[in-house]
């Protein structure tokens, strides 16, 4: 179907800009009057321009962008504007451009007769299973302007904790990778000249200076080759990682970690707890909302508990029942799920569990980065200080040969 760039008028001084789908360019006038809009001009579309399509193409959507997007449209339909005008006027605040296509093709589906939960599902990368039940729940219930809210208030939850926990690492990750690099440039290019001039004295030199010499004349002829050695393994690693045998082995590994995996088996209850609370809070069947919120768990080992869960809860079990049977799931959260299922307040429940994993998080992180940074600090102060001290002790023995 061809695709026309519209410009239109909505008032006095209000002036909106887009594309649509239209069997004719009669058509297309057609549908923009009836959405309310004064067609100013309109011409068929042809695609974009290489440096639009390189920019597109290179646009990622992010959680924040996501966050944005349901917080101006939760603000636009409760203050009752229809669901395609208020994508209409998101078109024009948002600045992703790729948001702003996927915008444009949730108000052309729902235009066509598609539902908001049916629109969404076909951008499962931007809108994950668990929001698309949301709005489907939302929709079938009469109650959309609140599950959108409550997508909201989600959202921001999840960015939050994602900031707090990159924030916690960003201090011990600077000083590894700058350590790296001094290290790297001392050995490589600075160290190099030194030995050249105690090479020039026909004198013994002390152990620690003829490794490090070793180390520079390797250094300098292959510095090339350690860094493609380096890249080489960073890149099998990703590779296998992201391979379904890798992706298990290595989820199974991190959460034996000390520290670490104590971060990631709190983050997953955490969302694990937050998710299924908040579909369940909103109308989605037990089953359903187990299958869902598996999707939407990081670690695979963690989620592969949770998957069994599923499996025994359709059998009859209780959830309390079945994840009693897990290993990644403490006394507590058992507990807390069996008072939920006997209240019948399993919802406001977990809601608890989460914040309560949240601040848990929050509190392990910061211990994690607190312990890291002296740790790192001692490792690059032993290693520079062993380079140092093996310049300084020829020139001790060269005074002592000269005097």
């Amino acid at each position: 179907m061809p695709q026309y760039q519209y410009e239109v008028k909505r008032g006095p001084n209000d002036v909106a800009s887009g594309i649509l789908e239209a069997d004719n360019e009669r058509a297309a006038v057609a549908r923009l009057r009836d959405m309310g809009y004064f067609p100013l001009s309109i011409e068929e579309y042809h695609g974009e321009s290489k440096r639009d399509s390189l920019r597109y193409a290179l646009t990622r959507v992010r959680l924040k962008d996501r966050n944005l997007f349901f917080r101006q449209l939760a603000n636009l339909f409760e203050s009752g504007m229809p669901l395609t005008r208020a994508f209409s006027t998101l078109v024009e605040q948002t600045e992703n451009p790729k948001m702003v296509r996927i915008i444009e093709q949730l108000r052309d589906d729902i235009q066509k007769g598609s539902t908001f939960a049916e629109a969404m599902e076909r951008h499962p990368q931007v809108f994950p299973p668990m929001l698309t039940s949301l709005i489907r729940a939302g929709e079938s219930g009469g109650m959309l302007d609140e599950v959108i809210w409550r997508i909201v208030a989600f959202g921001e939850q999840e960015e939050e904790l994602r900031g707090k926990t990159f924030s916690a690492m960003v201090y011990p990750a600077f000083l590894l990778v700058m350590g790296t690099i001094a290290v790297f440039i001392l050995v490589s290019f600075v160290f190099p000249r030194f030995i050249t001039i105690f090479e020039d004295f026909d004198v013994p030199l002390p152990l620690p200076t003829r490794i490090v010499m070793g180390i520079c004349d390797f250094m300098a002829l292959y510095w090339w080759g350690v860094l493609a050695g380096v890249a080489i393994f960073a890149a099998s690693v990703w590779s296998y990682w992201r391979s379904d045998q890798g992706r298990k082995q290595m989820d199974r590994f991190m959460l034996r970690v000390p520290l670490l995996g104590g971060v990631i088996q709190r983050y997953e209850m955490a969302k694990f707890a937050r998710t299924l609370g908040t579909l369940l809070d909103n109308g989605v069947p037990v089953l359903t909302s187990l299958r869902i919120t598996v999707e939407t768990l990081t670690n695979t080992a963690v989620a592969k508990e949770v998957a069994r869960v599923q499996e025994r809860v359709a059998e009859g079990d209780s959830i309390s029942e079945s994840l009693h049977q897990c290993s990644h799931f403490t006394p507590m959260v058992v507990s807390m799920f069996a008072v939920g299922e006997e209240s019948g307040r399993l919802g406001a429940v977990t809601r608890r569990i989460a914040d309560a994993y949240d601040v848990e998080v929050d509190r392990a992180v910061k211990a994690m980065a607190s312990l890291l940074e002296p740790i790192l600090i001692v490792i690059m102060g032993i290693v520079i200080g062993f380079l140092v001290i093996a310049m300084l002790l020829p020139m001790l023995t060269l005074t002592a040969h000269v005097g």
